[in-house]
């Protein structure tokens, strides 16, 4: 019990913690680089520029796009119907 709680023990299992989850973290990232996707269900994407600009909406009929402003989008009068069509 008392190697258990000696310093250079600690040491070691630290630092052997430490590895094991900088590796688990790395190659999560990697991963995660080139995903592929077989089926994505979604009720709306919208594709934006780098910036932040919307510059296409792909949704349903309830989540059917208004306008866009200013990169925030506001809903529009001739549009309030969508749900009910």
């Amino acid at each position: 019990m008392k190697a258990l709680s000696s310093p250079r023990f600690l040491a070691i299992y630290s630092g052997a913690l430490t590895l094991v989850f900088a590796v688990t973290v790395l190659c999560g990232f990697a991963a995660m680089r080139d995903p592929k996707f077989g089926i994505v269900t979604a009720r709306r994407i919208n594709i934006v520029e780098p910036d932040g600009t919307v510059r296409l909406t792909i949704s349903n009929r309830g989540d059917f796009p208004g306008s866009w402003i200013h990169k925030k989008e506001s809903p529009r009068p001739d549009r309030r119907n969508a749900l009910h069509e």
